[in-house]
């Protein structure tokens, strides 16, 4: 006799699940790494820039190139690492926006009496102890009131 199979677990198929709270969790990363890589653009510069006029380069064409080919370098590591850290925001983010989205759908079904709903989460989801909480609410109200 095959035994009943569990509760099926909730699977997204977009990668947007809430955009506001994605958007401004990846513009966040997208800040912080611009900022990052203008502060070391500007220190790798300055630290170049002063040794040419240290060692007087600074007419010098081989060396003012280097400078250059340095700036340009890093400014396009920037545009290539861009996309890298937006996916990585993406998934980062889907590990809780997705728990959201499903906590507040089960939410609004017990503010209408439905206390029969339950969260299932995705292994790797983040808010499983909220999600647990919330199942034992339901739990509690669907025995107290029915």
């Amino acid at each position: 006799m095959a035994s009943a199979p569990g509760p099926r677990a909730y699977q997204r198929r977009q990668l947007l699940v809430n955009p506001p709270l994605q958007y401004q969790f990846i513009g966040i990363m997208l800040s912080v790494l611009l900022l990052l890589t203008i502060g070391a653009l500007a220190s790798v510069y300055f630290a170049l820039w002063f040794t040419l006029r240290t060692y007087s380069l600074t007419e010098d064409p081989v060396a003012v190139a280097q400078l250059t080919t340095v700036g340009l370098v890093v400014t396009f590591e920037l545009l290539v690492i861009a996309p890298v850290v937006v996916w990585i925001g993406l998934r980062m983010t889907h590990k809780v926006a997705g728990p959201l989205v499903r906590i507040m759908a089960v939410l609004r079904e017990m503010t209408t009496g439905n206390f029969r709903q339950r969260i299932t989460l995705r292994k790797g989801d983040s808010l499983r102890e909220l999600a647990d909480a919330v199942n034992t609410l339901a739990e509690f109200l669907r025995t107290r009131v029915g």
